[in-house]
């Protein structure tokens, strides 16, 4: 595999390593071993996983409802990105029937938007807003691991540590704040098998990046209404229109 941050090499056959993860995932849970062809990042958050107390067969918990929701997420910073954030990703994500998440830098969920029926089945498992999906709480998946390792990752089927979850893929990246470089929380997409694709990884990473560019041209008083555009160049490159300014994005 060229990238061991992509899900899967091209031309993998996605329901044969979903199947070999599962057996890997069994073996590492059994033995504490992790076989091939389990990837690094992987082997490594589920190692973390487990010195975290992160049991497979857990669920996330919701610590924020409701006004103290409300409250928290609109005095976070990546509220005033989140028109950006809608207008680049919402699209896909409802038009894919995947999900849009944004999580805060401790993993919890403060945007989960979407496909109504995904939105439906993910919330079985409690991917929804206020609950906590931190790598430390939930095991390895994509928002909670790209916080933990501050970088893009996706992740696919078995490789999430937690059972209950392995039926899905996600891909996110870390959103950095611009003048200091502390991250801030994540950008997510989540849903099918068909998010293995490695576009999804550089998609999502162009979105990040781009919120990134507009908090850094944003004023404290400036909320950031006006309509952009993001060209993505290819997985590591992208283009953003916005505010009258062209910005180009790279990994």
């Amino acid at each position: 595999m060229t990238d061991s941050w992509l899900a899967l090499e091209p031309g993998a056959d996605p329901v044969e390593r979903a199947r070999t993860l599962r057996r890997a995932h069994d073996t590492f849970t059994e033995a504490g071993t992790v076989p091939r062809p389990v990837r690094a990042v992987v082997a490594d958050s589920w190692r973390r996983s487990v010195r975290a107390g992160v049991g497979p067969d857990g669920t996330a918990s919701v610590e924020l409802t409701d006004g103290d929701l409300g409250a928290y997420r609109s005095e976070h910073p990546l509220a005033r990105v989140m028109p950006l954030v809608r207008e680049l990703l919402g699209t896909f994500a409802s038009d894919g029937e995947h999900l849009l998440a944004v999580c805060d830098a401790h993993g919890r969920l403060l945007w989960v938007e979407g496909h109504p029926a995904t939105r439906r089945r993910a919330g079985r498992m409690n991917f929804v807003p206020g609950a906590r999906w931190a790598e430390s709480a939930v095991g390895t998946n994509a928002p909670g691991t790209a916080v933990a390792v501050g970088r893009p990752v996706q992740v696919f089927s078995a490789e999430h540590f937690i059972r209950r979850v392995q039926p899905w893929t996600c891909a996110a990246a870390p959103v950095h704040d611009p003048r200091t470089g502390r991250v801030l929380g994540a950008v997510d997409i989540t849903g099918g098998d068909g998010l293995a694709h490695p576009h999804s990884l550089g998609f999502v990473q162009a979105v990040a990046r781009a919120a990134e560019s507009q908090l850094a041209l944003l004023t404290p008083e400036r909320a950031g209404t006006e309509s952009a555009e993001l060209t993505v160049l290819g997985r590591d490159e992208a283009l953003l229109s916005a505010e009258g300014r062209r910005i180009r994005l790279s990994r």
